[in-house]
């Protein structure tokens, strides 16, 4: 009797180990993996081209632009700046996504203009720049008049988080106190523009993805079957698949703790500026708009399947070394997702914004080989792990 048992099994050993030597010899499986890396090449330049066909054909849209006063572009690139000093009266806000004042932190008044910062900055507890009035359960900051002062007089030019202040003041409706400042200048001031609407931005980064995606889950068709197949073989129940997904959500969750430590070990050594993401400030915008349901299904459901074909499955399927196709995907994963800080130039910013994604891509490229190159729970890991993520971001943006 157990002698039958063993060879069943040898013959599903046999039959999956012939299944991964396929896929690492087999021309059609090398041929996917370089497909997916195009079409992930794709993904990277095709809003250029895109951009350029949004511009001529949807300028004239009001659901996709909206021509903005100085005011309004002040606030609209505040909103998008985590460093920002804004300055402006709020009156402005009303011709506004609704979602951008919960964006932002009223500092001070000058007039009737409100001094605001970013909800996100880090440097908002440093009591050398803000007093703190703890009000029920909720903080009130205020930018301390001696601190606002040297930063309109340009004595302070950096937050204490060592990040840049950036300034957005209208150049139409100057405030009191910085009239006739240093910032009260003509080149710097913020003026009138037309802007991309958060249905534009939300509708672009849903329909870019599913364009990469649906040719990319046909072409992979083979492997997604192929492995799927293997679980079968394997006996994984769905209850096991699950169980292992489950551990690699506890993997990433685990890796951020520990990167997140380096992170502000490496920021205080350097003086490196401890601040949120572009990547993860674009996030919040949109699920805090009425278009969530499209970062939902982006982040959710759409963007793990295209990664890991991508950064797993073809990264190791074309890389004969699996530790140096661990680390090459790892450093490339991480990279893409920063790509507003590279073109910043400032390297420090890069190496601190990219080490969370590293890790992130580390560790489900490490999911993905202790689990017999099985593309399937990676997938679910990456998705469970992201469901998470979003609804804690929700939870921070709608109830705290």
């Amino acid at each position: 009797m157990y002698d039958h048992l063993d060879e069943i099994e040898n013959e599903f050993k046999e039959i999956h180990e012939e299944q991964k030597n396929k896929d690492e010899v087999d021309p059609r499986m090398q041929k996917i993996y370089r497909n997916n890396l195009f079409l992930y090449l794709a993904y990277m330049i095709l809003p250029i081209i895109l951009s350029i066909f949004i511009l001529i054909a949807l300028t004239d849209i009001d659901f996709f632009f909206q021509d903005v006063n100085a005011s309004e572009f002040a606030i609209t690139n505040a909103v998008n700046d985590v460093n920002g000093l804004l300055i402006v009266d709020p009156d402005n806000f009303e011709n506004l996504d609704s979602a951008y004042e919960s964006f932002l932190i009223p500092v001070g008044a000058d007039g009737t203009h409100i001094i605001y910062v970013h909800a996100s900055a880090t440097f908002i507890t440093n009591t050398d720049f803000f007093d703190s009035v703890l009000e029920g359960d909720v903080y009130t900051y205020t930018l301390k008049a001696s601190v606002l002062n040297d930063i309109i007089d340009g004595n302070i030019k950096k937050w204490p988080n060592n990040a840049q202040i950036n300034f957005h003041i209208p150049y139409d409706d100057v405030s009191p106190l910085v009239a006739g400042s240093s910032v009260d200048n003509i080149i710097e001031l913020t003026k009138e523009n037309s802007v991309p609407t958060v249905a534009l931005n939300a509708i672009f980064a849903f329909t870019l993805m599913l364009i990469i995606a649906i040719p990319m889950v046909i072409i992979s068709k083979p492997i997604l079957i192929g492995d799927f197949n293997l679980l079968k073989v394997d006996n994984e129940s769905v209850g096991t698949v699950l169980a292992k997904s489950g551990i690699g959500v506890l993997y990433m969750f685990g890796g951020n703790i520990a990167v997140g430590i380096l992170v502000m070990a490496i920021s205080t050594m350097f003086q490196i500026p401890d601040q949120v993401s572009a990547n993860q400030l674009a996030i919040n915008l949109m699920l805090k708009s009425p278009y969530f349901i499209l970062m939902i299904i982006t982040a959710v459901v759409i963007g793990p399947i295209v990664e890991e074909l991508v950064f797993r499955k073809s990264f190791f399927g074309l890389i004969k070394n699996e530790k140096w196709a661990l680390v090459i995907s790892s450093l490339v994963f991480g990279l893409i997702h920063i790509s507003t800080e590279i073109l910043t130039g400032d390297i420090g910013m890069v190496i601190v914004s990219s080490l969370p994604y590293i890790a992130g891509g580390f560790i489900f490229g490490y999911i993905y080989m202790i689990n017999k190159k099985n593309i399937v729970i990676p997938i679910i890991a990456h998705m469970g792990y992201n469901l998470i993520s979003v609804l804690m971001s929700m939870f921070l943006l709608y109830v705290l």
